[in-house]
């Protein structure tokens, strides 16, 4: 177990993995993404369209050259990174990419980085925020477990725990075997005091390899987990929504 790759890196690990597993699905047809759900704080999503697009993610290597042409100019490393914009602020050269690419998993997880570090959307951002891009990809997308994923990661965050439940669901429901999306919605089952599920889950993703403790840990705390390690288990760090703001590379390639 702990041969595995470290917390720092394992959420990049599992995404890339994720998202590998459906590199070359055939995707549906191109249509209308409009905006749809609410922010964060309840009020409506509002935003643009361009042009160009929308395309589906799902269906990058049947569409090379409009990936390119999009990633190219509005999607450099100095952008995913949030460092600096190539043609704009970085935050609205993610919003030209989102908007051509609705579920563009690496676009969305650099604007879902900015949304957890900086917490407060940008009045001049081109696009609503990050919550508001990941509804649209969920519904322009609906095979797509990753924005539903992220989604549930974000919503954690923001302590919408029932929410953010019913999104894990989903992504479970489309991609079974990843054990990250499981080991986030049983800390969220803690959150909810559903135990049994929780404990159940916890058995599954522990079973299959996760080195991550902080599952452990909260089922120790509430009583819900009985080990021979449970007093090493205790001393380590309280559990987190497996999330990094520091992370800044999802996926290997296209």
């Amino acid at each position: 177990m702990h041969a595995l790759p470290g917390k720092k890196n394992l959420f990049t690990l599992a995404f890339i993995a994720l998202a590998a597993g459906f590199y070359s699905l055939p995707g549906h047809a191109e249509q209308l993404a409009p905006w749809v759900g609410e922010t964060l704080e309840g009020e409506k999503c509002v935003g643009k369209s361009i042009g160009f697009g929308p395309y589906d993610y799902l269906r990058r290597a049947q569409l090379p050259a409009e990936l390119d042409v999009v990633e190219s100019a509005h999607f450099t490393p100095e952008v995913e990174g949030l460092e600096h914009g190539n043609t704009a602020p970085a935050i609205n050269d993610i919003a030209y990419t989102i908007m051509a690419w609705p579920n563009h998993h690496r676009a969305l997880h650099s604007a879902m980085k900015y949304r957890m570090q900086f917490r407060q959307w940008p009045e001049k951002a081109q696009v609503p925020p990050v919550e508001c891009q990941l509804q649209r990809a969920m519904q322009f997308s609906p095979a797509d477990p990753i924005p539903y994923m992220m989604y549930g990661l974000l919503l954690h965050k923001w302590e919408q725990y029932e929410k953010a439940l019913f999104a894990y669901r989903v992504a479970n429901k489309l991609r079974p075997d990843d054990i990250l999306t499981l080991y986030n919605m049983a800390l969220t089952l803690v959150e909810l005091q559903q135990y049994d599920e929780a404990v159940a889950t916890a058995n599954r993703v522990y079973a299959a390899g996760m080195p991550l403790p902080g599952l452990k840990n909260k089922l120790i705390a509430a009583g819900q987990w009985q080990t021979d390690d449970t007093a090493a288990a205790t001393d380590k760090a309280p559990p987190e929504v497996e999330f990094k703001a520091s992370d800044t590379s999802v996926e290997a390639g296209n």
